[in-house]
């Protein structure tokens, strides 16, 4: 019988945690939609309407919803690829350490697609929002981009290295005279 590593169960824990909560965050932001959080009586108060209204105006833009439908779409995609990647992994499949790396490829690549689509072409709506004079909530949701980018990539990282390991793949290697 193979040996688990343990970073193998590990991954597959946290791969079917993320891809759940991947698929919870998909639901709560439909969900929440159409929330106006700079409305009067706001839970977030006056002091983020600024922000609000940035994010308003983002979230408006005709390329802006075109790329977030795509991405959306392949987002849930990807977190339920990720929930049977983690349970291939505790069962020790191999198709589930490719899909895995898989996944996180996918993930660095989207992380900077959607830092591109913020950056370059949404870049008409962050000048107007500095025209209109909320650059400090401007500078805030470059930096929140900019940080929640780098804690994506963590992760994917991680993921890619300890997948490739060759005691880790030797684990996922088919044992002599096992069935197929």
């Amino acid at each position: 019988m193979r040996e688990r590593p343990v970073s193998v169960t590990i991954f597959g824990i946290l791969n079917i945690g993320f891809g759940s909560l991947g698929l919870g965050w998909m639901l709560l932001s439909k969900m929440f939609e159409g929330f106006d959080a700079s409305s009067p009586g706001s839970p977030l108060g006056s002091y983020f309407a600024s922000m609000m209204a940035l994010w308003n105006a983002i979230s408006t833009d005709p390329a802006f919803v075109v790329w977030n439908r795509i991405s959306a779409s392949l987002d849930v995609a990807a977190s339920l690829a990720l929930v049977a990647a983690g349970i291939g992994l505790l069962l020790l499949k191999n198709w589930s350490r490719r899909l895995s790396t898989g996944w996180a490829i996918y993930t660095i690549i989207s992380v900077f697609l959607n830092l591109a689509v913020l950056f370059v072409v949404l870049h008409r709506a962050l000048a107007n929002a500095l025209a209109a004079g909320t650059g400090a909530s401007t500078a805030l949701v470059i930096a929140a981009a900019a940080l929640g980018a780098v804690l994506t990539l963590v992760y994917p990282a991680l993921l890619i290295f300890f997948l490739t390991r060759p005691r880790v793949v030797l684990a996922f290697q088919r044992e002599p005279g096992s069935p197929l």
